[in-house]
């Protein structure tokens, strides 16, 4: 088990552009593992992470809700690994209060769609499509807009997201 440690908001490698994966090596399959450990072993878990935030500009996302959180009591049996992932639609909104690994003790109402599909691929390759809703696809969203150099205040109207950028600021 290795734990990598969690870039905070400001670093450059979390607004960078990400390579997709088009090749599955050893390395990229025990950066995955170590990816898993470090959002359930960290100093501080979570349930989602993407590379960039452990300094890795690649395009992979893990994620492992606890099974009591909506929508996702029969989707994922342990974490899930997504390589190039993308979400091909959404549907619905919610509000959610959102945080981040790379934002610590700092969070917002979020609103997000509350059903997407995600396509991406699994570490053998293989074409891998989920339709998910709730926290699930929360997760996705949150995870995937970090391949893009986006975080949860992004999605915020301009005043809350200088309030939110000011609290990390501080933090």
């Amino acid at each position: 088990m290795a734990v990598l440690s969690v870039v905070r908001h400001g670093d450059p490698v979390l607004t960078g552009s990400v390579e997709q994966i088009h090749e599955v090596t050893d390395e990229i399959r025990q950066f995955v593992v170590d990816m898993i450990d470090t959002m359930r072993h960290g100093e501080r878990s979570g349930v989602g992470l993407a590379a960039p935030q452990v300094g890795k500009q690649l395009a992979i996302v893990v994620a492992e809700p606890p099974p009591e959180y909506e929508g996702t009591e029969a989707i994922l049996d342990g974490a899930i690994a997504l390589l190039n992932p993308e979400i091909v639609l959404g549907s619905g909104h919610a509000v959610i209060e959102e945080g981040c690994l790379s934002c610590p003790g700092v969070t917002a109402d979020v609103e997000r769609p509350s059903h997407v599909v995600v396509k991406g691929l699994d570490l053998d390759l293989e074409e891998v499509k989920l339709e998910v809703e709730g926290a699930l696809a929360r997760i996705f969203q949150h995870e995937i807009d970090h391949l893009h150099g986006r975080f949860f205040f992004d999605h915020l109207n301009p005043i809350k997201r200088q309030l939110v950028k000011a609290r990390i600021r501080r933090t």
